[in-house]
């Protein structure tokens, strides 16, 4: 059975997996989209704290064997839903997700991103809002985590996951390593904060931004009430607030022909890959008939260089029979010969 691990980026991913490895002991997949080298090389951190296994082979295969398995299957996915299979899904304050995410991607991406464009949703797994209402808006089962809970993980959130896992038995209590993994990796580990708080980060510009956008979300989650959200967003009628939106248009719109586009190149990729392979099992039946023709030719040669060997032996036996006839029946040309024969016939 697949069950997907997802969130919006840094919004507690990691920190799910964790509490899966230490509480219940189970491990999970780094995910089906590709990773940096960088994050294959072993740290000591992933197979310790929530451990991590890496694909190998062709992520299509993997996906649809885990699909198709009795077994628990766990992937981890910041990506959009690609199915209704059973779904943990985190969500954290998305303020605090967007700074974090913000942070990440100049460590580890410099120049791939902005504020804007995340804000926006102008990259691979979407904005924030749209990331949350697609996770939990299909039509599979999915159990919502907020991040603020999870970093306690209490015995009644153990209950919730071990009960939408079909994991039987008590969990082992969880304790929060973030301290020592904060120590081996800080620039990964964050601070893990639960409550957003005003900062130097988000300025008044980016804070009327996120709230025009992802107001509605964040008062709907109660993470602001619906008064703060309101005074904070650019007004609906202002053209910040008709700029805003149109750019979230247009990010969307791009973020919907990519995945159409991805689709297709994977279909075609798919199809390639089952022609190559029909290809290749002709190829082989096709060398196979190839090489018993050629051992049947080799085989009716022989037998006819043997057959031709037998009949010239035969051919000469003939031959020196008939010499040897020869050879014996010379004195019945004689005219004695035939002189004696009438005189013995009666």
């Amino acid at each position: 059975m697949l069950v997907w691990l997802a969130s919006y980026p840094r919004s507690g991913n990691t920190l799910l997996r964790q509490v899966l490895k230490s509480c219940f002991d189970l491990d999970s997949c780094e995910g089906l989209e590709s990773l940096p080298d960088q994050f294959r090389v072993p740290d000591g951190v992933r197979d310790e704290f929530y451990g991590s296994y890496f694909l190998d082979g062709d992520p299509d295969e993997f996906y649809r064997k885990a699909l198709a398995s009795a077994e628990l299957v766990l992937i981890k996915s910041h990506q959009l839903p690609r199915d209704d299979a059973k779904a943990i899904y985190v969500v954290r304050d998305g303020r605090l997700a967007l700074k974090s995410y913000v942070k990440y991607q100049h460590t580890y991406h410099p120049g791939t991103s902005s504020f804007e464009s995340l804000l926006l949703g102008d990259n691979a797994y979407g904005e924030w809002a749209s990331h949350y209402r697609a996770w939990t808006g299909r039509g599979g089962e999915t159990l919502v985590i907020r991040f603020e809970e999870l970093v306690r993980a209490g015995p009644e959130l153990l209950a919730r996951i071990g009960a939408s896992l079909g994991v039987g038995g008590p969990a082992r209590p969880w304790a929060n390593p973030k301290e020592t993994l904060r120590a081996r990796d800080p620039a990964f580990f964050g601070a893990g904060r639960t409550a957003w708080a005003p900062d130097p980060f988000w300025t008044d510009a980016r804070l009327r931004q996120f709230h025009t956008l992802h107001g509605p979300l964040l008062a709907e989650l109660g993470y602001a009430t619906a008064a703060d959200v309101e005074a904070g967003a650019y007004p609906a009628d202002t053209d910040e607030a008709r700029l805003l939106h149109f750019a979230h248009a247009l990010a969307a719109r791009r973020n919907a022909l990519q995945a159409e586009c991805d689709a297709r190149a994977a279909a075609l990729a798919h199809t390639k890959h089952l022609t190559d392979a029909a290809i290749a099992e002709l190829r082989a039946v096709c060398d196979a008939r190839e090489r018993a023709i050629h051992e049947q030719d080799r085989r009716a040669q022989e037998q006819a260089r043997r057959a031709e060997e037998q009949i010239a032996a035969a051919a000469a036996r003939v031959r020196e029979l008939d010499a040897r006839l020869q050879r014996r029946a010379w004195w019945r040309r004689l005219p004695l010969y035939g002189t004696l024969r009438r005189l013995v016939r009666p």
